[in-house]
């Protein structure tokens, strides 16, 4: 991806709140919406540094959270994230 082409990232979560939780603090503030009932968001990056930042701030969300998993598709690219699972003692 070079300087100033843009990409199309599309975001897939568990459900609609995860992909509002993660909508709000993503780069950009993209919108949540839903389909399947599974959450979905659509953003774009202009730059490489674009995108990593996005993937890093997706990451971190996904832990800090401990939601189960998102999913980010790049292209024919797919980045899956899996949260924390806290188990009962």
């Amino acid at each position: 991806m070079g300087r100033g082409v843009g990409v199309q990232v599309i975001i897939d979560t568990d459900s609609r709140d995860e992909a509002q939780l993660l909508a709000g603090v993503l780069p950009g503030r993209p919108a949540a919406t839903s389909v399947r009932g599974y959450g979905m968001i659509r953003t774009s990056c202009r730059t490489r540094r674009d995108l990593d930042e996005l993937l890093q701030a997706l990451e971190g969300a996904v832990q800090e959270h401990e939601l189960r998993w998102a999913r980010a598709r790049v292209g024919d690219d797919e980045h899956v994230f899996r949260g924390r699972v806290r188990r009962a003692s």
